[in-house]
Protein backbone atom coordinates (compact mmCIF):
# COMPACT_ATOMS: atom_id res chain seq x y z
CA UNK A 1 0.00 0.00 0.00
CA UNK A 2 1.43 3.25 -0.99
CA UNK A 3 0.73 6.67 0.35
CA UNK A 4 0.37 9.38 -2.86
CA UNK A 5 0.44 13.06 -1.55
CA UNK A 6 -0.80 15.60 -4.26
CA UNK A 7 -1.06 19.86 -3.96
CA UNK A 8 -3.25 21.73 -5.27
CA UNK A 9 -6.81 22.73 -5.18
CA UNK A 10 -9.67 20.71 -3.39
CA UNK A 11 -10.90 20.23 -7.02
CA UNK A 12 -8.18 19.26 -8.16
CA UNK A 13 -7.09 16.74 -5.43
CA UNK A 14 -10.57 15.14 -5.59
CA UNK A 15 -10.57 15.01 -9.39
CA UNK A 16 -7.05 13.29 -9.58
CA UNK A 17 -8.05 10.63 -6.72
CA UNK A 18 -11.29 10.25 -7.62
CA UNK A 19 -9.68 9.17 -11.64
CA UNK A 20 -8.06 6.40 -9.45
CA UNK A 21 -10.66 5.10 -7.45
CA UNK A 22 -9.69 6.83 -4.50
CA UNK A 23 -11.12 9.06 -1.73
CA UNK A 24 -8.50 11.78 -1.02
CA UNK A 25 -7.80 13.21 2.62
CA UNK A 26 -7.26 17.09 2.59
CA UNK A 27 -6.06 19.83 4.88
CA UNK A 28 -5.41 23.27 4.63
CA UNK A 29 -1.28 24.32 4.02
CA UNK A 30 -0.31 27.61 5.88
CA UNK A 31 -0.04 29.53 2.08
CA UNK A 32 -4.11 28.59 1.79
CA UNK A 33 -3.46 25.82 -0.88
CA UNK A 34 -5.09 22.06 -0.06
CA UNK A 35 -2.66 19.82 0.84
CA UNK A 36 -4.01 15.83 0.29
CA UNK A 37 -3.04 12.35 -0.08
CA UNK A 38 -4.62 8.79 -0.17
CA UNK A 39 -3.67 5.32 -0.41
CA UNK A 40 -3.56 3.44 -3.28
CA UNK A 41 -2.68 -0.18 -3.57
CA UNK A 42 0.06 -0.33 -5.98
CA UNK A 43 -0.39 -3.47 -8.59
CA UNK A 44 1.27 -6.69 -7.74
CA UNK A 45 3.33 -7.39 -11.36
CA UNK A 46 4.93 -10.63 -11.85
CA UNK A 47 7.27 -12.04 -14.93
CA UNK A 48 7.57 -15.63 -15.65
CA UNK A 49 9.66 -18.25 -17.89
CA UNK A 50 9.09 -21.77 -18.50
CA UNK A 51 11.79 -24.57 -19.43
CA UNK A 52 9.67 -27.55 -21.52
CA UNK A 53 10.29 -30.27 -22.89
CA UNK A 54 8.80 -29.72 -26.06
CA UNK A 55 5.92 -27.30 -27.77
CA UNK A 56 3.03 -28.99 -26.80
CA UNK A 57 1.42 -28.95 -23.82
CA UNK A 58 -0.32 -31.92 -23.82
CA UNK A 59 2.33 -34.19 -24.51
CA UNK A 60 5.40 -31.83 -23.35
CA UNK A 61 5.89 -30.78 -19.72
CA UNK A 62 7.22 -28.05 -17.42
CA UNK A 63 10.80 -28.67 -16.14
CA UNK A 64 11.68 -25.57 -14.88
CA UNK A 65 9.71 -22.30 -13.75
CA UNK A 66 11.04 -18.71 -12.81
CA UNK A 67 8.93 -16.19 -11.40
CA UNK A 68 9.94 -12.90 -10.67
CA UNK A 69 8.50 -9.23 -9.59
CA UNK A 70 8.82 -6.01 -11.41
CA UNK A 71 11.63 -5.08 -9.25
CA UNK A 72 13.81 -8.25 -10.15
CA UNK A 73 12.82 -10.18 -6.71
CA UNK A 74 13.01 -13.89 -7.24
CA UNK A 75 9.51 -14.97 -5.99
CA UNK A 76 10.10 -18.66 -7.03
CA UNK A 77 12.71 -20.59 -8.68
CA UNK A 78 12.38 -24.35 -9.39
CA UNK A 79 13.46 -27.00 -11.33
CA UNK A 80 11.60 -30.46 -12.20
CA UNK A 81 12.04 -33.93 -13.84
CA UNK A 82 9.68 -34.92 -16.31
CA UNK A 83 7.42 -37.72 -15.17
CA UNK A 84 7.49 -39.70 -18.56
CA UNK A 85 10.91 -41.25 -19.76
CA UNK A 86 10.41 -40.67 -23.21
CA UNK A 87 10.86 -37.56 -22.66
CA UNK A 88 14.19 -37.20 -20.96
CA UNK A 89 15.92 -37.24 -23.84
CA UNK A 90 14.27 -33.68 -25.72
CA UNK A 91 14.62 -32.01 -22.51
CA UNK A 92 18.40 -32.53 -22.57
CA UNK A 93 18.81 -31.47 -25.80
CA UNK A 94 16.92 -28.23 -25.02
CA UNK A 95 17.28 -27.36 -21.54
CA UNK A 96 20.29 -29.75 -19.87
CA UNK A 97 17.80 -32.12 -18.52
CA UNK A 98 18.50 -35.27 -17.61
CA UNK A 99 18.00 -38.41 -15.57
CA UNK A 100 22.07 -37.81 -13.86
CA UNK A 101 21.42 -34.19 -12.61
CA UNK A 102 17.47 -34.09 -11.67
CA UNK A 103 15.85 -37.63 -11.55
CA UNK A 104 15.96 -37.19 -7.88
CA UNK A 105 14.29 -33.33 -8.35
CA UNK A 106 10.21 -33.09 -7.48
CA UNK A 107 7.15 -32.81 -10.11
CA UNK A 108 6.45 -29.45 -11.37
CA UNK A 109 2.91 -30.73 -9.19
CA UNK A 110 4.75 -30.32 -6.02
CA UNK A 111 5.04 -26.92 -6.80
CA UNK A 112 1.75 -26.37 -7.98
CA UNK A 113 0.04 -24.48 -5.07
CA UNK A 114 3.03 -22.38 -4.48
CA UNK A 115 2.80 -21.28 -8.29
CA UNK A 116 -0.80 -21.13 -8.67
CA UNK A 117 -0.97 -19.00 -5.59
CA UNK A 118 2.05 -16.11 -6.42
CA UNK A 119 0.08 -16.22 -10.05
CA UNK A 120 -3.31 -15.80 -9.27
CA UNK A 121 -2.21 -13.38 -6.58
CA UNK A 122 -1.10 -11.05 -9.58
CA UNK A 123 -3.00 -8.40 -11.15
CA UNK A 124 -0.23 -8.15 -14.16
CA UNK A 125 1.62 -11.63 -15.60
CA UNK A 126 4.57 -10.74 -18.26
CA UNK A 127 5.75 -13.24 -20.41
CA UNK A 128 8.10 -13.46 -23.69
CA UNK A 129 5.83 -15.57 -25.86
CA UNK A 130 2.58 -15.38 -24.25
CA UNK A 131 1.19 -18.10 -26.54
CA UNK A 132 3.68 -20.66 -25.60
CA UNK A 133 3.48 -19.71 -22.17
CA UNK A 134 -0.32 -19.28 -21.44
CA UNK A 135 -1.35 -22.86 -23.09
CA UNK A 136 1.47 -24.68 -21.11
CA UNK A 137 0.47 -22.55 -17.41
CA UNK A 138 -3.31 -23.27 -18.61
CA UNK A 139 -2.86 -27.12 -19.26
CA UNK A 140 -1.39 -27.39 -15.42
CA UNK A 141 -3.75 -25.48 -13.60
CA UNK A 142 -1.25 -22.60 -13.25
CA UNK A 143 -3.12 -19.97 -15.67
CA UNK A 144 -3.52 -16.24 -14.27
CA UNK A 145 -6.91 -14.93 -12.96
CA UNK A 146 -9.58 -13.69 -15.17
CA UNK A 147 -8.94 -10.30 -14.65
CA UNK A 148 -5.76 -10.45 -14.69
CA UNK A 149 -3.57 -8.27 -17.45
CA UNK A 150 -1.20 -10.83 -19.41
CA UNK A 151 1.39 -8.64 -21.43
CA UNK A 152 3.35 -10.04 -23.90
CA UNK A 153 6.19 -8.79 -24.00
CA UNK A 154 7.44 -10.07 -27.40
CA UNK A 155 4.71 -8.76 -29.24
CA UNK A 156 5.05 -5.50 -27.48
CA UNK A 157 8.51 -5.05 -28.85
CA UNK A 158 7.69 -6.08 -31.95
CA UNK A 159 5.09 -3.77 -32.13
CA UNK A 160 7.36 -0.73 -30.95
CA UNK A 161 9.94 -1.78 -33.88
CA UNK A 162 7.06 -1.94 -36.41
CA UNK A 163 8.96 -5.48 -37.44
CA UNK A 164 6.02 -7.99 -39.00
CA UNK A 165 6.51 -11.53 -40.35
CA UNK A 166 5.77 -10.82 -44.13
CA UNK A 167 4.41 -14.48 -45.17
CA UNK A 168 1.54 -14.25 -42.51
CA UNK A 169 0.74 -10.88 -41.80
CA UNK A 170 1.51 -10.53 -38.05
CA UNK A 171 4.02 -9.22 -35.78
CA UNK A 172 7.69 -11.62 -36.43
CA UNK A 173 8.73 -14.07 -33.95
CA UNK A 174 12.07 -12.05 -32.15
CA UNK A 175 14.24 -13.99 -29.65
CA UNK A 176 14.59 -13.29 -26.26
CA UNK A 177 17.95 -12.87 -26.41
CA UNK A 178 18.04 -10.90 -29.43
CA UNK A 179 16.20 -8.37 -27.65
CA UNK A 180 17.99 -8.06 -24.42
CA UNK A 181 21.28 -7.86 -26.56
CA UNK A 182 19.36 -4.73 -28.62
CA UNK A 183 18.41 -2.63 -25.40
CA UNK A 184 22.10 -3.93 -24.30
CA UNK A 185 20.67 -5.56 -21.26
CA UNK A 186 24.18 -7.79 -19.69
CA UNK A 187 22.12 -11.07 -18.26
CA UNK A 188 23.70 -11.40 -14.62
CA UNK A 189 26.14 -14.34 -13.78
CA UNK A 190 25.37 -18.22 -12.52
CA UNK A 191 21.59 -17.91 -13.15
CA UNK A 192 19.63 -20.77 -14.44
CA UNK A 193 18.38 -20.06 -17.73
CA UNK A 194 14.98 -19.73 -16.60
CA UNK A 195 15.90 -16.65 -14.39
CA UNK A 196 18.08 -15.57 -16.70
CA UNK A 197 14.77 -15.39 -19.18
CA UNK A 198 12.79 -13.95 -16.22
CA UNK A 199 15.13 -11.33 -15.64
CA UNK A 200 15.95 -10.22 -19.53
CA UNK A 201 12.49 -10.37 -19.81
CA UNK A 202 10.98 -7.60 -17.19
CA UNK A 203 14.15 -5.51 -18.66
CA UNK A 204 12.93 -5.66 -22.08
CA UNK A 205 9.25 -5.08 -20.63
CA UNK A 206 10.71 -1.74 -18.94
CA UNK A 207 12.64 -0.63 -21.90
CA UNK A 208 9.75 -0.63 -24.45
CA UNK A 209 7.42 1.15 -21.73
CA UNK A 210 10.43 3.93 -21.43
CA UNK A 211 10.68 4.29 -24.50
CA UNK A 212 7.13 5.06 -24.97
CA UNK A 213 6.92 7.81 -22.31
CA UNK A 214 9.97 9.76 -24.09
CA UNK A 215 7.54 9.80 -27.04
CA UNK A 216 4.91 11.18 -25.16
Amino acid sequence: MACVRVTGSADEIELFARSLGMIPKLHRRRDGMMAGYFEAQAPKVVCLDLGTTGPNPVEDEIVAIAIVDWAGNVLHEGKYRPSRMELWQAASEVNGVAPDNQIDLPSFFDDQVKIKEIIWGADEVIVYNAQHVMRFLGHNDAAPASGARVTDTMYEYCLWLGVTNRNYNRFAHIELTDAADHIGYVRPDGTSTSLANALACVAVQKWIERQRREEQ
